[in-house]
């Protein structure tokens, strides 16, 4: 099958992921060439994408909508077009003629940080605020008495700012209704409308509920048009939804390592973890089985922590929480290992903590577990991210029946852990108290990338030779750390097999 995908944005998540996992399934899927694609706060020629489609020829179409309307996940959250210009450029859709059409789009997040990379400039000094302030005036909207925090907080916020982020919400929210009027009229065969670091308040919460009750409206309970929290996984996802077209939905059995943690919810997310997992099967056309013993594959989930937080154990209450935790997991370990030794598929969601693998679990895992014969596995971002990738790589995992395949397999595997364990959970921070002791900031110097890549390649190394089986298969091609956005936040390399 040949697929064509318009990505999210250009990093390696929404880019080389869906190709690494079509290479597992035996599919072949089309990207832009890179030049064609955002940068960071650049971005994409729209008319450029759009020529470069039409000189496809694919059976489905993936398309971001963010990055064919704005021009890319950032460039919508900070870019100042004019709806009617974005809309145009979506409604150029309606051309592509007799084939599948996936389209996704992401409800703007309001970021919880002072931080604007990915944001408008003022974020760097106002982001925490505007967050809490979206939140605030949600809750006020309910009915909610917030008056005494949200009037000083408001009066600390310039009006400008706060006039171009309501703005550009309204402009943004008016395409997201748009596209409710074209799925309505069968120009997509499926519409994801995706949460993007979401929580229960704040404006993108509310702005999901208004588009939930327009799509009850004109579309009722239409299973093709799907809202959940999710962004950056939503290629490998419908990736694997286009290839499994036409064919017997495969069936999910999800076992959780501490079932009445199954209700919490992870962060950046708005409903319980239960939800998140349900919600991602059934965007990649599954169905969820209560029956272990024959559903197709076993969803085995380590939920969210009480912390709410990233990994540290530092924190006050950590230790009693490993200590409640503790016998969960070893059992948990135990089960892997009885439905690996049955010839099940497996697919291992760690999202105990967003970005970044569970060290509880992983120890238990790489003294018990034979990880090789694992069809997945995920720890990186956020929880919708993590489970997303994880499903679509161990449906495609079962779809083997070449070496090549199961050579796309091993690395992708060998990549997985040595990403999220090795460097969101080791690496990163090591990089991080490194670069504080040797340059004394913590961003990047442009003088200083060459330093920093060779430190991570070197903590990598390491890393990798302690994954079990997979360390003695695979090694990292030397110079191949690539730092995507010039931050530490993710990173990039290509592996080789040894011998």
């Amino acid at each position: 099958m040949r697929l064509g995908l318009i990505p999210l944005d250009e990093r390696p998540v929404n880019v080389r992921y869906p190709q690494m996992i079509a290479d597992i399934a035996g599919h072949e899927v089309f990207v832009p060439p890179e030049k064609l694609l955002s940068k960071l706060r650049t971005p994409a020629n729209s008319i450029a994408l759009q020529e470069w489609m039409q000189s496809q020829t694919v059976d489905a179409w993936l398309v971001s909508l963010d990055m064919i309307g704005y021009g890319g996940l950032v460039a919508s959250r900070i870019g100042h077009d004019d709806v009617t210009a974005i809309l145009q450029r979506i409604n150029w859709l309606r051309d592509l003629g007799d084939v599948m059409l996936y389209g996704f789009n992401v409800i703007t997040r309001v970021s919880n940080a002072n931080n604007n990379t990915e944001e408008a400039l003022y974020w760097l000094n106002y982001g925490t605020r505007i967050y809490r302030y979206s939140q605030l005036k949600h809750q006020q909207q309910l009915g909610q008495d917030v008056e005494s925090e949200l009037a000083p907080l408001e009066a600390e916020i310039p009006a400008a700012h706060l006039e171009d982020f309501t703005q550009r919400r309204l402009r943004n929210h008016m395409v997201n209704l748009h596209l409710l009027k074209l799925f309505s009229e069968d120009v997509f065969d499926l519409l994801v409308i995706s949460s993007d670091d979401t929580s229960e308040y704040g404006y993108g919460s509310q702005e999901k509920a208004w588009l939930q009750t327009w799509a009850q409206r004109l579309a009722t309970d239409d299973p093709r048009l799907m809202f959940y929290p999710g962004a950056d996984e939503i290629g490998c996802v419908l990736l694997i939804r286009a290839i499994l077209q036409g064919q017997k939905p495969p069936s999910f059995a999800i076992a959780y390592a501490i079932d009445a943690d199954r209700n919490r919810t992870a962060p950046y997310e708005d409903s319980p973890i239960s939800t998140t997992v349900e919600r991602q099967i059934r965007a990649l056309g599954g169905t969820v089985s209560e029956d272990v013993e024959t559903a197709d594959f076993i969803v085995a989930v380590n939920p969210p922590v009480a912390v709410g937080r990233e990994f540290d154990d530092t924190l006050p209450g950590y230790s009693q929480e490993k200590s409640r935790r503790e016998p969960y997991i070893q059992q948990f370990v135990m089960d892997i290992n009885h439905w690996l030794a049955e010839g099940r598929q497996v697919i291992l969601c760690d999202v105990a903590y967003p970005n970044g693998a569970d060290p509880l679990l992983i120890e238990y895992l790489f003294q018990q577990v034979d990880v090789t014969r694992l069809a997945a596995y995920g720890a990186w971002n956020t929880a919708g991210n993590t489970i997303g990738t994880a499903l679509a790589q161990g449906v495609a995992a079962s779809m083997i029946s070449t070496p090549e395949q199961e050579t796309a397999q091993a690395r992708f595997l060998a990549h997985r852990f040595l990403e999220d364990w090795g460097y969101q959970h080791v690496v990163r921070q090591e990089t991080i108290h490194w670069m504080g002791d040797r340059y004394s900031v913590q961003g990047i110097a442009p003088e200083h990338f060459d330093d920093v890549r060779a430190y991570i390649e070197n903590g990598l190394r390491e890393r990798l030779n302690q994954i079990p089986g997979l360390g003695q298969q695979w090694r990292i091609v030397p110079g191949s750390i690539r730092l995507p956005w010039q931050r530490l936040f993710e990173v990039d390399f290509d592996l080789e097999a040894i011998g």
